[in-house]
């Protein structure tokens, strides 16, 4: 990410304290903005235009996007306005802010988890991942695959979240994007997420004192999402951004052959 971006940033939250009383709707507009504006290549490099006064980009933004609702049109103004240091950045800062206007609206719903519990699913099934995140397939077709996988078994705000994320991948692999969008939703709540890999599901009080252990030594509020793998044979495996823990048994066997040679 270019520091011009990791400045311009900072106009996502500045748009939505504009928009309290944004909702699903609007992260619908967003959504639909962000694919509008990412089919005209023209419109997107004009956005993104450093030469161009921002007062310029935004009355563009607002032109292009008039149909949609009033909040989404401000809120991608708002950003038109800003300068990236890429073009893709702005598509990527609109989608954000409609992922967190998507949390704002999700009613107590554990968006984060059932992101994360669809990512599993994907990604334990090949042909399920081709199906979502391949190439190929029409962005319509991927919409409606999703709707019968998850048909009211997830909240809207969920749904709403993934069918953008299938319908738009920007060469990004399905585990990649559910991943980041897992991430994102969980730092729109104020919280980081810890996936925890175990042989067998863990109970409820010792996953609750690990997390304690954790925020302790991070200094931030966790959200746990579990993993059940038998591979790992026993122990456990701890990812929380960048950083690894691993104890588990395969780990330790693995060590061991290395050392071994």
């Amino acid at each position: 990410m270019g520091s011009a971006t990791s400045q311009a940033r900072t106009g996502i939250d500045e748009a939505l304290v504009r928009q309290p009383q944004a909702g699903l709707d609007d992260a619908r507009d967003l959504f639909q903005a962000s694919r509008a504006i990412e089919r005209s290549p023209q419109v997107l490099a004009a956005l993104a235009d450093p030469v161009s006064p921002p007062d310029a980009r935004a009355a563009l933004a607002e032109r292009v996007l008039g149909q949609l609702g009033a909040p989404a049109v401000s809120i991608v103004a708002h950003l038109a306005r800003q300068r990236w240091s890429d073009a893709a950045d702005i598509l990527s800062a609109i989608d954000d802010a409609g992922i967190r206007i998507a949390v704002r609206g999700a009613a107590g719903a554990d968006v984060a988890g059932e992101i994360a519990s669809f990512a599993r699913i994907v990604s334990s099934d090949p042909q399920l991942e081709l199906a979502l995140g391949g190439v190929l397939g029409k962005a319509d077709d991927k919409a409606a695959l999703l709707q019968r996988l998850i048909g009211g078994r997830a909240s809207e705000a969920t749904t709403v979240i993934l069918d953008h994320l299938v319908r738009v991948p920007r060469g990004r692999r399905i585990g990649q994007l559910l991943r980041g969008a897992a991430t994102e939703v969980a730092a729109a709540a104020g919280r980081s997420i810890a996936t925890v890999t175990s042989a067998r599901e863990l109970p409820t009080a010792q996953l609750d004192r690990l997390r304690a252990g954790l925020e302790r030594q991070y200094g931030r509020t966790l959200q746990l999402q579990q993993v059940v793998d038998p591979a790992v044979v026993g122990g456990l495996r701890v990812a929380i951004g960048d950083d690894v823990i691993d104890g588990t048994v395969r780990s330790k066997f693995t060590d061991l052959r290395l050392k071994l040679g």
